[in-house]
């Protein structure tokens, strides 16, 4: 353990260091949700309620969308795409590292980063609009809210590993990734909540481990989940065949590597 939390000390600092991208991010993410939320209060002009959603329901899912997004959601199949495709990935091969749990605590340190500063944009941003959100009525509630993001967290790092590896069979992924991302996103709620879909979708989406992401913790946080526990073992089962699943492709993709560089 003492070689991980070197590498999770050591990417921690560089966070501090090169913070820039890590601000800009923040603040393309609160110009879209800034968007998002004019565009449903106009939408809202003159109604009470679509669906099962009051006004300032939705002003809460769409701030809790974007503390998400920066709190949780995983993009380090960029770098580890890049890492097969110019061959440096062979570093892994000659030291006592295993690449998913390397990764992973790379990812956890930029996340945890990322998500103190987000915290703290999204505590600000519910201050100005504390008249038009939604809070839990029950202390339980933010427990179940903590441990819905734990999951979410590890889901998507391996939704985004398991992208990263594609590199080891595809020359050029980037497309590819663009592609998977954002029908991973909108599967996970990120546009529109899942229950405003028609319930044929609704179906789909609920069989599928994406709502994990986005739509269960918020609907936990909105107190609209009936069942958190039951969707808690759901999303633990799906972390464990993804484990298992991407520790088979690392073992399978390293045997294809070639290491031959752009």
């Amino acid at each position: 353990m003492k070689k991980y939390w070197t590498v999770f000390r050591v990417n921690w600092q560089n966070a501090l260091q090169y913070r820039g991208p890590t601000f800009i991010s923040i603040l393309g993410n609160l110009l879209h949700i800034s968007v998002l939320l004019y565009l449903w209060n106009a939408i809202y002009l003159g109604e009470q309620q679509l669906g099962d959603y009051k006004l300032s329901d939705l002003i809460t899912y769409y701030i809790l969308q974007l503390m998400i997004n920066s709190m949780v959601l995983s993009y380090i199949s960029w770098e580890l795409g890049e890492q097969i495709a110019e061959g440096t990935f062979s570093n892994f091969l000659v030291k006592p590292l295993n690449p998913l749990h390397y990764w992973f605590v790379l990812n956890l340190s930029g996340k945890l980063f990322e998500g103190l500063l987000v915290l703290l944009v999204g505590g600000i941003l519910s201050f100005i609009l504390i008249n038009h959100v939604t809070l839990p009525s029950e202390g339980m509630t933010m427990v179940y809210f903590i441990v819905s993001l734990i999951l979410a967290g590890v889901l998507a790092f391996e939704f985004d590993f398991a992208i990263g590896i594609l590199a080891f069979w595809l020359v050029q992924i980037n497309s590819f990734k663009y592609m998977l991302q954002y029908g991973m996103f909108f599967m996970a709620g990120a546009l529109l909540p899942l229950d405003l879909f028609p319930e044929a979708f609704q179906r789909i989406a609920h069989l599928l481990p994406f709502r994990f992401l986005l739509y269960f913790p918020i609907q936990i946080f909105l107190e609209k989940e009936a069942q958190p526990l039951e969707g808690f073992i759901t999303a633990g089962v799906w972390i464990i065949a993804l484990y298992l699943i991407l520790q088979f492709g690392l073992k399978r993709g390293i045997r294809r590597y070639e290491a031959v560089g752009k």
